[in-house]
């Protein structure tokens, strides 16, 4: 049941949710922010149980099939605008405990991965948030984050229409380890740079993978590219020196797809089963 509508800006839990801005605020709380209907959506989807729920009447109006047991708290439009990092939050905010891959730790291979992402320092946040919407629906299996970005800081949430909420995320100090670790597990080792790759259509996609993007203006780190890690390019005209990582990554990832692999159970079906040329 919602508790009463709070309508001042100094209430505690302005503070609170304000500080989800923030990672210091995230790891402290062991909470995200999740902000808009498309999000709590996702949440839904997913079976993701909120710590709270914060909506406006107006919202809470137009859901008549939400679940009562929900914890819920009304606030007035200008109280839950305080609160939320967007101009104009369309009505909802979701409190959620935060997933295990909020924190650093070492390189862990799921055993049924076939296709791993690997990010080294991705500072952006929409490019990670695009990437992520990428990776899923390219099917990736693992995503590790060498440094970079903070997955769950709410632009990257927003930008990534929620596939972080769904993909098997690791945090990594430091990839190198990573690699090591795929190598020995027999999956062959891309990174995509600018020049002086080989062009990635050439690649046979289909063998398990792990495919590393680099910096947006350093590019991958020199100490990753190491012998057994395959230089991989998008030949492109030379108006320009490089390509947005997020551009880049369609580009890539959705080679596995073209090549005719589905990329696994449950993620949809192949249009065609032969390598295309």
């Amino acid at each position: 049941m919602a508790a009463e509508l709070i309508s001042s800006r100094r209430n505690p839990l302005v503070a609170q949710v304000r500080a989800l801005h923030q990672g210091r605020g995230r790891r402290e709380q062991g909470l995200l922010l999740l902000e808009g209907s498309h999000l709590w959506q996702e949440c839904q989807r997913l079976q993701l149980p909120p710590r709270l729920l914060i909506a406006t009447p107006r919202w809470r109006e137009s859901q008549p099939w939400l679940d009562p047991a929900l914890p819920l708290q009304l606030v007035t439009a200008e109280v839950l605008a305080a609160m939320a990092t967007t101009d104009s939050p369309d009505g909802v905010l979701a409190l959620l405990p935060c997933p295990g891959a909020s924190q650093e730790t070492e390189a862990q291979l799921a055993p049924s991965a076939q296709f791993v992402l690997a990010l080294d320092r991705v500072q952006d946040p929409g490019n990670l948030g695009t990437l992520l919407r990428t990776a899923l629906a390219a099917g990736v299996d693992q995503l590790w984050l060498g440094a970079g970005a903070d997955p769950w800081q709410p632009k990257v949430l927003r930008a990534s229409a929620g596939a972080a909420l769904e993909l098997n995320i690791q945090r990594l100090e430091n990839l190198a380890p990573g690699l090591a670790l795929a190598r020995r597990q027999g999956l062959q080792l891309l990174a995509a740079v600018g020049k002086g790759g080989r062009p990635y259509w050439e690649l046979d996609w289909r063998q398990p993978t792990l495919l590393m993007l680099g910096n947006e203006g350093a590019g991958i780190d020199p100490q990753l590219l190491t012998e057994g890690v395959l230089p991989v390019t998008i030949p492109h005209g030379p108006q320009v020196e490089s390509l947005n990582v997020g551009v880049a990554a369609g580009l890539l990832l959705l080679e596995r797809w073209r090549q005719g692999l589905a990329p696994g159970p449950g993620r949809g079906e192949s249009p065609t089963t032969e390598l295309s040329r």
